[in-house]
C-alpha cells in the first residue's frame, strides 16, 4: 500500500514525466509513436490523442498489436502555490488530479495543487 510520502513522490515523478514527454513531443511537432516491436500494443499517454494505428509505424514491424500515433492535445500545468495551495483549474482546462506541492516543488501546508491540462492549439 502507498504511504502519503510514496504517493507524493509518484505524483511528482509523473508530473516530471509529463513535462519531459511534452518537451520530447514538441521536438517532433507534438506527435509521437507509442508501442515497441515486436509486442506493440501502443497506447497514448494522458494528454495525447490517438491519430492512427499501424503495424510498423516508425520502424520495426509489430508481431502482435499495433503502434499508436499520438499527438499532444494538453500541456500539463500545476495550479496552486505553496504553502496554501488550494489549486483549481482555470475555465477550459481539464482536471487531471491533485498533488501535495506547488509548481515550484514546495510542499503544500494546506490544500492541494491541481494538475490541469491546457489544450494545445
Amino acid at each position: 500500500m502507498f504511504t502519503s510520502q510514496r504517493f507524493r513522490a509518484l505524483v511528482f515523478s509523473l508530473s516530471l514525466l509529463f513535462t519531459f514527454a511534452r518537451a520530447a513531443a514538441a521536438e517532433t511537432n507534438t506527435c509521437l509513436w507509442e508501442g515497441r516491436a515486436p509486442l506493440c500494443n501502443g497506447a497514448c499517454r494522458q494528454g495525447y490523442e490517438l491519430m492512427k494505428r499501424d503495424k510498423a509505424g516508425d520502424g520495426d514491424k509489430c508481431v502482435t498489436g499495433t503502434k499508436a500515433y499520438c499527438c499532444l492535445v494538453h500541456e500539463t500545468v500545476i495550479r496552486g502555490a505553496a504553502p496554501f495551495c488550494n489549486g483549481k483549474c482555470k475555465v477550459g482546462e481539464e482536471y487531471f488530479g491533485e498533488i501535495d506541492h506547488g509548481p515550484d516543488g514546495k510542499q503544500c501546508v494546506t490544500g492541494k495543487a491541481a494538475i490541469c491540462g491546457v489544450v494545445v492549439k
